[in-house]
């Protein structure tokens, strides 16, 4: 598989705006030149961004992908400061001495190799392509050591690097020192001063001299190194600093000898590694082209489109990246999956070749391993030649019309065209005459349809849109024109042909009124006829998804309330599940406290107490009975029977059958049970009274278990859901509770709110008694969470005071 694309179609489709977005992400010097309008020129695409093969395409994309998760993680990949060391590296595998300069800079790059190594291998999850090829990246951790403890940042040798780079050192001030003092001492000197010019000394050919006089040359014994531009100075060597001059030089010649050693050194080190660090710097390059395609994406809200070898492209809200996001208005095309060829029409200005640009800009998109701008669901097969006809090919060097440069282009297209071809033509076979451009127009069409190409073209031509009715290998598309505001609305509309609407236009740019119904007069009749059909096609399609937006957006807001009112429904129940649980453990301990009270008044009455503590036994039995049954109506909770009692079989039960007593011991059955159903049972000396449930058989005494404190298990039954009590059908201001288990209490509570809030009422007052408290709480829990309650009290004193909750609507 191969790609191929001219540069004119580049710059047609302006791919070089693309290319200067790219520019400005990337920060390696390569990636840099790649990304340049220069790297277009010439055929060859090793120094594009286009990748010619499957393979590459997919993993370019796949980089970008990863990329975009690295930075939606706020983290930015550490390469920036890649130096370009193409020079530099040539250089050093021809043995040649590199510059500090040119050593720093690769030790620089060095460093972002390990550091751009080291912050990809701890993303490998996330990122696992990009891991792989920072794993092929070879570290050269001893020579940017050797760099950087050689040479100081501003490009220096440091004195560390060498012994006798350091001692030399030493001897050049030492020696530097000692001249200046001599020279010092001579400016003061009287036998010298009065043949001096000036009061210093300078430096002349690398050598310390003092400005003398030129009429006092035989003042001062020396050398001559210099002369002013007047010749009325000489600069001169003093004779007794001419040793000490000669010491300072040879100091500053091994200097010079010992920097060039080290600089050697170090770039031979360079050279051996010099492949290296150039494949090193080409996958830095990959890397950091990934990352700019992937801060791009994020910038345009783009998608990784599907790939294929279909010729299909399905482009979703499909815009040009040259366009503004917020002016850009979207689109859906589609092409290839069951027509090759889509005729594109509308009014002037109103978006066409836009839309068809940005389609072909996303097949390139997908070359380069960028992602397209497009909506989730984009797929965009890979095409080996995108071809282009766009805007005005006349060229007067090579005398050719505007119509014979769009015919000779077109020749070439239709040439070159093939079944994995992408082909867009901006206004075909315009500036001859109307009916021979549309027969050529379309002669055209159909040649590169029966080669297999896939092809977008743009046309005013009624005879094209007609191709769309007869050749199922055509589609019709067209942009939105507004007959109300005569303005065009830049949406693209699959399956419908569209209107030129060049009156219309003409009259938006301002063109004479009288002249614009002189051209309506004149217009074809036939064809004036179907520009209205298609524009009442276009009004009414217009219309209903104006109406399907508007039902979608009420559908959005519905299920958006719907949602709301579930998530309320379910916080009420578990509230309400919450208060069972809690309601449910107070009476299991009410139950278990209440079961340890008769036990201990039982086991006294079985130790003999008297007639008197049996009575005050049975009214204290009686009252925790009533209590608990309370507490139970209260809650709408009931203490089934203990598992542990044996049932009984009344009616062949007599006075004198050994019985077991609920949560006490056993005793002696005096009597049978009467009307209420209670039985009197012989406890030693004592005798109570007790409901026959909570009397059991007696086991025999072999086989009787060690008695012990049974827990009563608990239910909870909520109350089927009726229309509405009819207590409140007479009165919507009052709600009576009373009697009522705690689910009945909350269905019927529920139905009076919403009678009272029905009717407007205000308030509506809530009779649940006193009792334990528990009724109180769990409605007053249900008023809390209420939507339509803004708040509760306690009633008067005078209306039945903790009896009764008041709850006022909002």
């Amino acid at each position: 598989m191969s790609f191929f694309v001219t540069q004119k179609t580049l710059e047609r489709l302006e791919w070089k705006e693309v290319l200067v977005m790219l520019s400005e992400r990337v920060r390696t010097p390569g990636a840099r030149r790649r990304c340049t309008p220069e790297a277009l020129e010439g055929e060859s695409l090793e120094a594009t961004l286009f990748e010619p093969t499957r393979r590459g395409v997919l993993e370019r994309l796949t980089e970008t992908s990863e990329a975009r998760s690295v930075l939606a993680a706020g983290e930015a990949l550490p390469i920036g400061g890649v130096a370009d060391l193409e020079q530099t590296l040539t250089r050093a595998r021809k043995d040649g001495v590199l510059a500090a300069r040119e050593l720093l800079n690769l030790a620089s790059t060095l460093r972002i190799t390990h550091d751009a190594k080291r912050f990809l291998e701890v993303r490998s999850e996330s990122a696992p392509r990009l891991a792989d090829l920072a794993e092929t990246l070879v570290e050269q951790r001893d020579l940017e050591r050797n760099i950087e403890a050689s040479l100081e940042p501003s490009g220096e040798v440091r004195d560390s690097a060498s012994p006798t780079l350091a001692a030399a050192r030493r001897d050049t001030q030492r020696i530097a020192t000692e001249i200046q003092a001599k020279l010092s001492h001579y400016l003061r000197a009287p036998n010298i001063a009065p043949h001096l010019s000036d009061n210093y000394y300078t430096i002349r050919n690398n050598r310390y001299v003092l400005p003398v006089r030129a009429d006092s040359r035989g003042g001062i014994s020396g050398i001559v190194h210099d002369a002013s531009n007047s010749g009325m100075t000489l600069y001169i060597e003093p004779e007794p600093l001419v040793e000490l001059n000669n010491q300072l030089k040879r100091a500053e010649i091994t200097i010079e000898q010992e920097i060039l050693r080290i600089l050697r050194q170090l770039s031979r080190e360079a050279g051996s590694v010099a492949d290296s660090v150039e494949a090193n710097i080409a996958t830095l390059e990959i890397i950091d082209l990934a990352f700019a395609r992937a801060s791009l994406a994020e910038e345009f809200d783009a998608v990784a489109p599907e790939i294929g070898d279909e010729g299909i492209l399905q482009l979703p809200q499909l815009r040009h990246p040259l366009l503004p996001k917020d002016k850009a208005v979207p689109s859906d095309m589609r092409l290839g999956s069951d027509f090759t060829a889509l005729i594109l029409s509308g009014p002037n200005a109103g978006g066409k070749t836009v839309a068809l640009k940005a389609a072909a800009l996303a097949a390139l998109f997908v070359r380069a391993g960028m992602h397209v701008l497009a909506a989730e669901g984009a797929r965009v097969d890979l095409f080996d030649e995108v071809l282009a006809h766009i805007g005005d090919e006349q060229d007067i060097r090579e005398n050719l019309s505007t119509f014979s440069a769009h015919m000779a282009n077109l020749a070439d297209i239709t040439r070159r065209a093939k079944d994995r071809s992408l082909i867009v033509l901006d206004e075909i076979g315009v500036g001859t005459d109307p009916g021979e451009g549309a027969a050529l127009a379309q002669a055209v069409l159909e040649t590169l349809a029966a080669r297999g190409a896939r092809v977008i073209a743009t046309t005013h031509y009624n005879l094209l849109k007609e191709m769309a009715e007869v050749d199922e290998r055509f589609a019709n598309a067209s942009v939105e024109f507004d007959s109300e505001t005569l303005e065009p609305t830049y949406r693209l509309r699959m399956g419908l042909p569209g209107t030129s609407s060049a009156t219309s236009v003409a009259a938006r740019m301002g063109l004479d009124a009288q002249v614009i119904a002189r051209a309506n007069e004149l217009l074809d009749r036939e064809d004036r006829q179907l520009d209205r059909v298609l524009t009442e096609l276009s009004a009414s399609r217009s219309a209903l998804e104006a109406e399907k937006r508007e039902i979608a957006l009420l559908k959005s807001e519905t299920e958006a309330v719907r949602d709301e009112h579930r998530s309320k429904l379910e916080r009420l129940q578990a509230r309400r599940d919450k208060l069972f649980l809690s309601m449910r453990e107070d009476l299991e301990q009410s139950f278990r406290e209440a079961h340890e009270q008769v036990a201990t008044v039982i086991r006294d009455l079985q130790r003999g107490g008297s007639a008197r503590d049996a009575a005050a036994a049975r009214e204290k039995l009686q009252s925790i009975a009533s209590d608990t049954e309370a507490s139970q109506r209260e809650a709408g909770l009931e203490a089934p029977a203990d598992e542990s009692l044996h049932p009984i079989d009344w009616s062949r039960a007599s006075a004198g059958d050994l019985v077991q007593i609920l949560g006490g011991g056993q005793g002696v059955l005096s009597s049978l049970p009467d009307q209420r159903g209670r039985v009197t049972v012989q406890l030693g000396s004592a005798r109570v009274s007790v409901p026959m449930e909570r009397v059991g058989a007696a086991e025999p005494p072999q086989e009787q278990q060690p008695t012990g404190r049974a827990t009563p298990r608990i239910t909870v039954t909520r109350a089927a859901s009726a229309d509405g009590p009819a207590e409140l059908e007479a009165d919507a201001d009052r709600c009576d509770l009373h009697g009522l288990r705690v689910d009945e209490a909350l269905d019927r509570l529920a139905y009076a709110l919403d009678r009272a809030a029905s009717a407007g009422r205000s308030s509506l007052a809530i009779s649940h008694g006193r009792g334990t408290g528990t009724l109180r709480k769990v409605v007053r829990e249900y008023l809390r969470d209420c939507p339509f309650i803004s708040h509760f009290a306690t009633a008067a004193q005078q209306e039945g005071g903790d009896g009764v909750t008041v709850a006022f609507f909002r």
